[in-house]
């Protein structure tokens, strides 16, 4: 439980005169929030919600008001819902405190006496894990990987050896991170021949990984994620890329092989690049594009191959015509044939 005061400060408000000390349970929606909760307006369409609501306190935005209820003003609204959010989770170990009996860990392991280890979990020779990570049950980490402090490893995740990962990561349930990238060179007879990865990845701090989602190590140097990237489920990363800062991507997105994703993209879901690309910092990419080419940064893209935003919503706006057009073409073509007769 928390203080309203602690959370006006958190998100960059002032407690209302009087109701600094309020003490809050939770967060929660407006239909479901109760007389010691906090909730959030963020949207206009939502006001009657939350002027029907139980809650102790809602947060909103400057200059607004609701009668009746005990108001945090704050820049943006689902934001500050997020960072109250993360005062609510839940982080108490995930199965038990301390490290199951039913664990398996290498006496070479060096694991933090904070850690927590769920039943089933394999934990190979010299892997490192920091302090208050917790990990789930039947997990795999395999030899010389590196866990930081505070992070959460879900159940059947699997960490490939050597992996780095940072402070503060999420690795959501059955990931695997390290696996081998797909790399063959054909014969002249069309069979194929393996090429395995000497590389690994590198992931840094405040990294989420979403459930199933796949990254695969380098060839020879690493394949890395940098602070702060949001991977979505089921997200396909190959060997050698690389994505920037603060990144974040939505699901089924595939990424080939040594492409370079910038600071501060957002990518949607079911997007596919080729290899050996770059896109720029703070470019956005529609769902379900397929990016063939380099992308300049702050770039707006969409469609198949992708191109220009607005450009491809012209298009698609265009093809509702098509049909009138065709019978249009087919009129004239009949005229011009009466013509000529």
């Amino acid at each position: 439980m928390v203080t309203l005061a602690e959370i006006a400060k958190i998100i960059g408000s002032v407690a209302p005169s009087g109701a600094a000390e309020l003490v809050i349970s939770g967060i929660k929606s407006p239909q479901h929030a109760t007389e010691t909760d906090v909730t959030f307006l963020s949207s206009a369409e939502y006001r009657t919600q939350v002027t029907e609501s139980k809650c102790a306190a809602v947060m909103v935005k400057h200059g607004c008001s609701i009668d009746g209820k005990v108001c945090l003003e704050t820049a943006d609204p689902y934001v500050a819902y997020a960072k109250v959010a993360n005062l609510f989770e839940d982080r108490s170990p995930l199965f038990n405190d301390g490290v199951s009996p039913h664990a398996v860990i290498d006496d070479s392991a060096l694991i933090d006496k904070s850690v927590s280890i769920g039943p089933g979990t394999v934990i190979g020779p010299d892997v490192q894990i920091g302090k208050n990570t917790r990990i789930g049950a039947r997990c795999v980490i395999e030899k010389n990987s590196r866990i930081g402090d505070g992070c959460r490893i879900d159940s059947g995740a699997v960490i490939r050896w050597g992996t780095v990962i940072g402070s503060r990561v999420v690795v959501q349930a059955n990931a695997v991170v390290g696996s081998d990238g797909f790399g063959n060179a054909r014969e002249k007879d069309g069979s194929w021949v393996r090429i395995p990865g000497f590389g690994n990845v590198v992931i840094g701090d405040d990294v989420e990984v979403g459930a199933g989602t796949t990254i695969d190590r380098g060839n020879f140097e690493p394949t890395v994620i940098s602070n702060g990237v949001k991977l979505d489920n089921l997200i396909h990363v190959a060997h050698n890329v690389e994505i920037g800062d603060n990144t974040a991507i939505a699901a089924q997105t595939g990424i080939s092989g040594s492409t370079k994703i910038g600071k501060r993209v957002i990518i949607g879901g079911q997007v596919g690049f080729v290899g050996h690309i770059e896109i720029g910092d703070d470019t956005f990419i529609g769902a379900k594009a397929g990016v063939s080419k380099s992308v300049e940064p702050a770039s707006k893209i969409t469609g198949v191959p992708a191109r220009d935003l607005m450009t491809m919503r012209r298009i698609e706006a265009a093809e509702a015509y098509l049909p009138a057009l065709l019978k249009d073409v087919k009129q004239i073509k009949k005229d011009i044939d009466e013509l000529k007769k």
